[in-house]
């Protein structure tokens, strides 16, 4: 008896105007940032704090997201292409223009980098704005994981990011790639970074003004980094460079975050984190 797996055939573009086209991975993550904007204006109305810098933050961080993600994409995932040809870094084509060029856009992307990349715009942008780095660092981090929760759907949408051969019943089997029923890894990450949102969130709201400098980052490091870890035993190998690993890169590059979080979360406060905090 065949198992009736889960055909996944949807286009991952939702219309075309000539060469123009719009994608369901850019209209999700549109609306992450959106969503995450708004939110961050709530925090900001909920806190008493002036709004003012909030449009530059808006600009820094989704400056960060997408340099720091290609940047870590390229050097960890396709190392030896971009090492030989690093202007394809930043050009969303290859090939010579009027010859042989062939537009790839930016789909090459690492959530690590962008983690990181969002940390550094803050962090610089605090310095311009001269407003607190950790405070604004620790609000900002909980949206990550809705962010995270938007661009897995967009995955999906685009058959990319593939799970391993799976013969369980909600296997998906993508049309679009190799027709091997596979687990949605996609859908599995999404689903967890939903919920880690919602759990952070709530955190945020029942602690907010009582809690160590740095808790609230650490918090969301270590949710979203151990569910990352655990999920890419479920990924099918990226690129060439994990042929030979036991971890894959996605392992190897949570486990900083983690050890990270760690130490945020359960650092002793110090007499100056307790004098600082808002009662």
């Amino acid at each position: 008896m065949e198992l009736a797996y889960i055909t996944w055939n949807v286009d991952p573009v939702i219309f075309r105007i000539g060469s123009f086209a719009i994608r369901w991975y850019s209209l999700f993550l549109v609306a992450s940032f959106y969503i995450s904007y708004r939110m961050v204006g709530y925090i900001y109305d909920r806190e008493g704090r002036s709004k003012d810098p909030l449009p530059s933050y808006a600009l820094f961080v989704i400056g960060g997201l997408f340099l720091g993600g290609r940047l870590m994409h390229c050097l960890a995932y396709e190392p030896a292409y971009y090492l030989k040809y690093p202007w394809d870094i930043i050009k969303p084509w290859r090939g010579v223009l009027g010859e042989n060029a062939r537009f790839v856009g930016y789909r090459g992307m690492s959530g690590h980098g962008s983690a990181l990349g969002i940390i550094l715009g803050i962090v610089i942008n605090a310095w311009r704005t001269k407003t607190p780095v950790v405070w604004m660092i620790d609000r900002v981090a909980l949206f990550g994981p809705l962010i995270g929760f938007f661009v897995r759907l967009g995955n999906l949408f685009n058959s990319e990011i593939l799970g391993t051969p799976s013969g369980a019943s909600w296997a998906f089997v993508f049309m679009r790639t190799d027709h091997v029923p596979r687990h949605p890894v996609q859908l599995y990450e999404a689903i967890a970074y939903l919920v880690i949102f919602i759990v952070s969130f709530d955190w945020y709201k029942r602690i907010a003004g009582r809690e160590k400098p740095g808790a609230m980052l650490g918090l969301v490091l270590i949710l979203v980094y151990s569910a990352r870890f655990l999920l890419e035993f479920f990924k099918a190998k990226q690129s060439d460079v994990e042929t030979d690993l036991s971890l894959n890169m996605g392992h190897l590059l949570s486990i900083p975050f983690i050890v990270g979080g760690l130490i945020l979360f359960f650092r002793p406060a110090g007499k100056k984190d307790k004098n600082t905090q808002i009662r």
